[in-house]
């Protein structure tokens, strides 16, 4: 039997860490679990990880010794440690080919896209949106997160979209010990129906099975959440989550963005969701 745990409690950790939101969440603690009752319970407890992240300070740190005007990313890919590659292409498209997990996608250039702690992630504190302390916050949430799980982020680096100190991000989920099927809707419904139990307010607009051009088979989960910023101000997280079951685990890919930038945003991601393709896996 497939395992479905650990991807959906700890991509609920990243949309609230990275969103940099203090929901309505109760940190109670939790009935001992049983076989029905785990995923609820792993869940909740990873959304009150998530909420102490946020509260953190801004590492002081992290900035580079050597600074660049800008994230570069070369012509031909460049491997790093935790296998994968950013690709600058001709067309102005970053292709990402992750090795580990075994596919890739192609990010326009409305994205920044960032490995933890690789090059494009300390230069991206140099850009002049890094002066916006919600951008900061942001990406001092990513800095800490595991790179073996967490393969990349994208984020949105407009200024003029920050909303309310929520800055627009995706965050690529690898999970190579977790499996979701993705033969019917169940376990999507199994993971969409232990949300409101752990984020009070959240409200799920819809659960699909969908596929791609070559017949690839994708989930969704839509959801809407109010919360309110670090910087005080009452917004309404607009979240997709969209899931692919991997030859070697489950992969999931978030949107987290407002209501205000929705329509603006989604059909980059989505775009960006029609160019996955499985690659062979490395060693």
């Amino acid at each position: 039997m497939k395992r479905q745990r650990g991807p959906f409690a700890a991509m609920l950790l990243l949309m609230t860490a990275l969103a940099c939101v203090v929901p309505g969440l109760s940190t109670a603690s939790q009935p001992v679990p049983t076989p029905d009752t785990r995923l609820g319970t792993m869940v909740a407890e990873t959304v009150s990880a998530a909420l102490e992240l946020t509260l953190q300070a801004v590492p002081t740190s992290t900035l580079p010794p050597t600074p660049t005007p800008e994230p570069t990313f070369t012509p031909t890919p460049q491997v790093v440690p935790a296998g994968s590659a950013l690709t600058k292409n001709d067309d102005g498209f970053i292709t990402f080919i992750d090795m580990k997990g075994g596919y890739q996608f192609a990010i326009s250039d409305a994205w920044l896209p960032l490995r933890i702690n690789e090059q494009e992630f300390l230069d991206a504190w140099l850009l002049p949106i890094a002066s916006d302390p919600a951008f900061q916050r942001l990406l001092g949430s990513v800095q800490n997160q595991d790179p073996a799980r967490f393969r990349l982020f994208a984020v949105d680096a407009n200024e003029e979209h920050i909303d309310g100190g929520f800055v627009t991000n995706i965050n690529f989920l690898w999970e190579d010990q977790e499996e979701l099927s993705l033969e019917d809707s169940d376990g999507l419904t199994q993971v969409a129906d232990a949300l409101p139990d752990s984020l009070p307010g959240i409200e799920v607009l819809a659960i699909q099975i969908n596929t791609l051009e070559d017949a690839t088979p994708f989930g969704v989960i839509t959801s809407r959440l109010p919360a309110t910023t670090l910087d005080g101000e009452d917004v309404v997280i607009a979240q997709k989550q969209v899931f692919f079951d991997l030859p070697v685990g489950t992969l999931v890919v978030t949107l987290s963005t407002t209501e205000t930038w929705q329509e603006t945003i989604e059909p980059s991601f989505d775009e960006m969701i029609e160019t996955f393709t499985f690659v062979k896996t490395g060693e």
